[in-house]
């Protein structure tokens, strides 16, 4: 086994090394799960501790590209090329430039909530930063609980309309230079 036939004075980074420019010349290089020693104070997964193999760029042996095997790893190293290209590096810098001007408009644009037919009027910027709250006379007369229940639902419906006011002006903003949205959370 070549393992056995390396020198016990080799130190992990040596190891690493030695295991990156084999695997360069691999079309799949697998790690044996079992009989490797962590260095001191690391911890043992129960995975290698199992009697089965792993392989280095989380592919599984065996299987055709795209299931895990080393053709996904390839396509991320693609994407990673795709993303940094020239024409791609002056669509982000032109996006850089065109969020700090949304921002700026964001800041500026207000969103007024009104509820109970004008009792609370709320206004934030599409910032979501609360401007000004006014509780009408009848608002108050209804008492504490009321006027606290009407202003919290007024903040929510606010809150809610410039988020999603913002939301639609960035994919606009996207859309415009041709960039994919970036996933929602």
């Amino acid at each position: 086994f070549f393992f056995s036939s390396l020198p016990h004075t080799m130190t992990p980074r040596d190891l690493v090394v030695l295991l990156a420019s084999f695997c360069l010349s691999c079309d799949a290089f697998r790690l044996p799960a079992a009989g490797l020693r962590l260095p001191a104070g690391a911890a043992a997964s129960s995975a290698s501790s199992s009697s089965c193999c792993r392989m280095m760029f989380g592919g599984a042996g065996g299987k055709p590209d795209g299931e895990g095997g080393m053709g996904g790893f390839m396509e991320q190293m693609k994407a990673a090329k795709d993303m940094f290209n020239p024409e791609n590096m002056k669509k982000y810098a032109a996006l850089g430039q065109k969020i700090q001007a949304l921002q700026e408009e964001l800041g500026q644009t207000e969103v007024e909530v009104a509820t109970n037919e004008g009792a609370i009027l709320v206004k934030i910027t599409a910032m979501q930063v609360p401007l000004d709250v006014k509780v009408s006379d009848e608002m108050v007369a209804k008492g504490a609980e009321a006027v606290s229940a009407e202003v919290a639902a007024a903040m929510k419906q606010a809150h809610a309309k410039s988020g999603a006011y913002m939301q639609q002006r960035m994919a606009e903003l996207y859309k415009e230079l041709g960039i994919a949205e970036p996933p929602k959370q």
